[in-house]
């Protein structure tokens, strides 16, 4: 979902007036700590997919591990405008995640709505690390993969509060870059273009 708010984002700032160069300018830090977020996910996700049973027992640690790289990286540029925002957002998906053994409790009902009943019976078969579906005895189900999204949005899926809170902040953290230099918050001097200020 945080691709497609990415993409969206991205066309609404063109046409807002706003540039891919002044978002090149956003003074991010730790990038590898967000990438290696991802790839840790990506990796533990693949091998469970593949069947390999070491995959299951290093899962929750290596999430815990994902989460926790992400949640600095989110810190570290808390300066961004619009930055916390997505940290709440992790936070909530956290929270939920953590209260159910490392894996995001997804409602098998909503799936089916949205034609992913595929996805239930992946899930439901073990292969599917990141997922559990939402029964009696799971906790804080509503911060859970509740909310589904169909037709007529090309891609269905279903997601969470977090994931709405995130898509949020970075819709707006895109827009807000774009149209920094707009705004007066950034000046360039030839190629070279240096920050002002970030706060109004």
């Amino acid at each position: 979902m945080l691709v497609d708010t990415a993409v969206a984002s991205l066309v609404v700032g063109k046409l807002r007036g706003g540039t891919l160069s002044s978002l090149g300018e956003m003074p991010i830090t730790r990038v590898e700590c967000i990438i290696a977020s991802f790839a840790i996910e990506a990796a533990v996700v693949a091998l469970g997919f593949r069947g390999i049973s070491l995959a299951q027992s290093v899962a929750p640690y290596a999430f815990f591990l994902a989460y926790a790289v992400l949640l600095y990286a989110v810190w570290a540029n808390r300066h961004i405008r619009w930055m916390p925002l997505v940290g709440i957002g992790v936070i909530l998906n956290f929270v939920v995640i953590l209260a159910n053994g490392m894996r995001m409790p997804v409602s098998a009902d909503m799936l089916a709505a949205v034609g992913m009943d595929k996805q239930v019976a992946a899930i439901e078969s073990g292969r599917v690390l990141t997922y559990k579906l939402i029964g009696t005895t799971t906790r804080l189900w509503p911060l859970g993969d509740v909310v589904p999204i169909g037709s007529p949005y090309p891609i269905h899926r279903v997601i969470s509060a977090g994931d709405i809170v995130m898509a949020i902040g970075v819709f707006l953290l895109i827009q807000h870059e774009m149209l920094a230099r707009r705004r007066g918050l950034r000046t360039t001097s030839g190629s070279r273009s240096r920050v002002v200020t970030h706060r109004y």
